[in-house]
């Protein structure tokens, strides 16, 4: 069983192989044929490293079984899996994958403030932003200072009982100066909001400059 190491510090994307392919062919295909995905890591089994796959919206989850193994990784934990399909069987609730790379991603759950004038909102560059299950994931730039920051789903705690709850990206550089801009992957748990009868749509609202007249989006059920 291969093992495989790849949790990079937040914030870095890499395009990673597997090293240790004996033959051209697999080396070829683990960069031209592959697949990018967030996706819930599950842990492993006697096999190697398994995670989970929900398509966009209310898609139904899919088990993907690899024969690697993860290091520095949590159970549950999001992470940016590059990878490919290893068998036929479109239709079919499991899959078995060929693991190419897996970065650790920002992974949290939805948090509450009765404050969200006073959350810090560094500005991104957003370049998606989408929900899959009970999951709202977003793929954005920003400045890159090699030290922590805090990168965080805030819920404004007044409007939890409304149809809309108004929620926040919060973003912080903790006092560092940014530099260039860089990728950045996140994903955010909404499940024990999104379950509610009463929320009938999800607002983020975020400071971006890719389209600073967009301040915010919704996720409608």
């Amino acid at each position: 069983m291969k093992r495989l190491l790849r949790h990079l510090p937040l914030l870095m994307l890499a395009v990673l192989a597997l090293t240790s392919c004996d033959k051209q062919d697999d080396i070829d295909r683990a960069y031209t044929h592959y697949r990018y995905d967030i996706v819930t890591y599950l842990g492993e089994n006697g096999t190697g490293a398994l995670f989970e796959y929900l398509g966009h919206g209310d898609s139904a989850a899919i088990t993907l079984q690899s024969r690697v193994t993860v290091s520095e990784v949590k159970t549950q934990q999001r992470v940016l899996l590059r990878y490919n399909y290893a068998d036929e069987a479109v239709a079919a609730r499991q899959r078995d994958i060929d693991v190419y790379g897996c970065n650790g991603i920002f992974s949290d759950s939805l948090r509450m403030t009765q404050s969200p004038d006073s959350l810090p909102r560094h500005e991104v560059k957003l370049r998606s932003m989408w929900r899959t299950g009970e999951f709202i994931n977003v793929h954005c730039q920003v400045e890159y200072t090699n030290k922590a920051r805090t990168f965080l789903l805030v819920a404004d705690g007044k409007t939890l009982n409304s149809d809309t709850v108004e929620c926040y990206l919060s973003h912080d550089l903790l006092g560092e100066r940014g530099t260039f801009w860089r990728d950045c992957y996140a994903s955010f748990n909404v499940g024990a909001l999104w379950k509610r009868p009463s929320c009938k749509c999800l607002r983020v609202h975020l400071n971006d400059v890719t389209f600073p007249n967009t301040e915010y989006y919704d996720f409608n059920k």
